[in-house]
């Protein structure tokens, strides 16, 4: 009697349960708010939904890989990993004290750096077009009142 196979760990199998935990993690968060009817949608509605189909996606993606085998998981890339949770915190606390074009070419510079790293010319053009877009989209079409500039104390 043979014994039976070990479980496969695919990456499509841990992408498919990582799906599953986000979409009931955001289930989770997202169950004070109402959700209404679709004639009346309320606060809750769209976030249900999209971790719904989340949570579907995800059980499909990890269904999938248990019927056909794939890739076999890697180890954990850590300096990208790290580098983009870094840049995403940078963001959420550089916009108030430095303002939009200071924070976005701290971002880009430590984003960029987790992976090939762009030469300095390279690099600075595109922290620029990201400044003009990000500028242009949300500071004068949308008008959000995000400062551009370091903060007076």
């Amino acid at each position: 009697m043979t014994p039976a196979p070990a479980l496969y760990l695919s990456k499509n199998l841990l992408a498919g349960l990582m799906f599953i935990a986000f979409g009931l993690a955001g289930l989770w968060l997202a169950r004070d708010l109402d959700f209404g009817a679709a004639s009346d949608m309320g606060p809750g509605y769209l976030p249900r939904a999209v971790c719904a189909l989340l949570i579907a996606l995800g059980g499909a993606l990890a269904a999938a890989s248990l019927i056909r085998a794939g890739e076999p998981a890697e180890g954990w890339a850590w300096k990208p990993l790290l580098l983009i949770t870094l840049s995403a915190l940078a963001f959420a606390f550089l916009l108030k004290p430095i303002g939009l074009v200071g924070t976005l070419a701290v971002t880009t510079v430590l984003a960029s750096a987790a992976g090939t790293l762009l030469r300095p010319l390279r690099l600075a053009a595109l922290a620029a077009v990201l400044i003009a877009v990000n500028v242009g989209i949300f500071v004068l079409a949308l008008k959000m009142p995000i400062p551009l500039w370091p903060s007076v104390f």
